[in-house]
């Protein structure tokens, strides 16, 4: 490895390389910047253990124990092989709102994903203030003339590093897929439209990702100018006004003061105010604005949702019915009508119900198939439907359920002659033989054809795996629609 000799673990008959830095701390001088060259070292490293997260806030308002802004680190499991045999690479961008979250969860564990063959690299990139912090003085100080993306740009620095180490690994650095689920998908639909991330990959998975800004109201990235604001209403709170020195003093306020700042400060739901930023280097434009103008990078496309996103917000406290119709009409506006016409409470059986489908179907699907009907004129493009909901029907297919059988990582996947196991079996299998060739088939699986506007069809994923017509088209034309109308 060029940075220097490591050392990994044997589990399972494969090899894991825990905690491997990729850059160097992005601490003291260094926060806020993008990612810098490792210092390379001579003495054998040991990766025997992940290395920290970001620091960033747990669900229960506190600070995450075991973080670090010393978190630019990767993961790599890898099978056994002929010493002569490369092997393809999946490299995966953890979800998390780009707030919280890390590679390094049991979830992402890599090692069944890298038994069908493939070499798995997980990422943690920095969250939150860390980020994408904008700030006037930040873009005055970069000559590149902006700043915020520092998430994507580590997201961009380990795909570098994979270029530039995977071999030493048994991995084919020309043969790289980068995958994600949630931020992560976001984060890979960025990397698809981001002039700086050419040649880094050759295939992409996106799980999940509401990137298109249009739908009920989550919105992928910032302007630059209201990212600047943002950053200004934190400085504010940790009383850090204008002056020579203003920069030096905001990247000495420690982690944790800062974290609290920008909780104060930040934008609630239906933003996050912490997400990727239109800054015109790293991206030069919305996503969404790309992908219809066609800039985006023709790669293989494997891509789809799951069947109740947005159920998720009805596990544990939740708005109610009343404020999720305020808040459609608040983002739709005039045009709520049609919306809601199409997802009346008669129809799913009760108005939580009707609108937790309108946010699904409006945030989630419609961008995936938007995102299809335009690669699959440029490039092999596949679309998915998960719909399997093993936690009971009360909560269905939500957010982030597909994750279990991706990584084949939770004991309802571990049996592979039950239901789940075998659906994991076969998503393992789809998933890796895309990044092998680009093509998701392979013996022992259900067909599924390339995504193409005329047939508009997908793979539902389910206890039976079969080809269907994707479902609420009407509704996923209307909300192309309505973003037109609001561009």
């Amino acid at each position: 490895m060029r940075s220097g000799p490591i050392s990994g673990s044997t589990v399972s008959g494969l090899r894991a390389y825990l905690g491997i830095p990729y850059a160097a701390p992005p601490v003291g001088r260094l926060r806020w910047r993008p990612p810098q060259p490792v210092r390379p070292w001579t003495i054998v490293r040991p990766c025997l253990k992940f290395g920290p997260s970001c620091p960033q806030v747990g669900s229960n308002g506190r600070l995450v124990a075991d973080t670090s802004e010393d978190c630019l680190s990767v993961n790599v499991w890898t099978p056994a092989r002929r010493a002569d045999q490369r092997l393809p690479v999946m490299v995966f961008i953890h979800g998390g709102s780009f707030l919280m979250g890390s590679g390094s969860e049991p979830l992402y564990s890599g090692a069944r994903l890298a038994a069908h063959g493939v070499l798995v690299v997980t990422v943690n990139y920095r969250l939150g203030p860390f980020g994408f912090f904008a700030l006037n003085d930040l873009t005055a100080e970069s000559p590149h003339h902006a700043s915020g993306n520092y998430g994507l740009l580590d997201q961009i620095a380990a795909l570098r590093w994979v270029r530039a180490n995977i071999a030493a690994f048994g991995g084919d650095a020309g043969n790289v897929t980068v995958f994600g689920e949630s931020a992560g998908g976001m984060s890979v639909i960025d990397l698809l439209v981001s002039p700086l991330a050419g040649g880094l990959f050759r295939r992409a998975v996106v799980e999940s990702a509401p990137y298109a800004d249009y739908g009920v109201g989550i919105l992928a990235t910032q302007p630059l100018p209201a990212q600047e604001q943002l950053g200004e209403r934190v400085a504010k709170r940790l009383g850090v006004g204008a002056g020579p020195d203003r920069l030096a003093r905001l990247r000495r306020v420690p982690a944790a003061r800062l974290l609290r700042a920008a909780g104060a400060a930040m934008q609630l739901y239906p933003t996050s105010g912490w997400q990727p930023v239109v800054d015109g280097w790293v991206l030069p434009g919305r996503p969404v604005d790309l992908i219809a103008a066609g800039r985006f990078r023709p790669v293989p496309l494997l891509i789809g949702t799951n069947a109740d996103e947005s159920n998720v917000a009805l596990v544990g406290p939740h708005p109610g019915a009343a404020a999720m119709r305020a808040g459609l009409l608040r983002i739709y506006g005039s045009a709520a009508a049609p919306v809601l016409a199409l997802f009346s409470a008669r129809s799913f059986g009760d108005s939580l119900a009707a609108l937790s489908a309108a946010s699904t179907v409006m945030e989630f699907q419609a961008p995936a198939r938007f995102a299809a009907a335009h690669w699959a004129a440029a490039a092999p493009t596949y679309l998915y439907r998960f719909t399997r909901a093993p936690l009971g029907h009360i909560v269905g297919a939500i957010h982030g359920i597909e994750l279990p059988y991706v990584f084949g990582t939770l004991p309802l996947t571990a049996d592979a002659a039950s239901v789940d196991g075998r659906l994991s079996e076969a998503i393992m299998g789809y998933w890796t033989s895309f990044a092998t060739g680009g093509d998701p088939n392979g013996a022992g699986r259900p067909r599924w054809p390339k995504y193409g506007a005329l047939a508009d069809t997908c793979l539902q994923l389910d206890e039976r795996i079969a080809v269907v017509p994707v479902p609420f088209a009407r509704a996923c034309d209307l909300s192309q629609r309505l973003w037109f109308l609001r561009r």
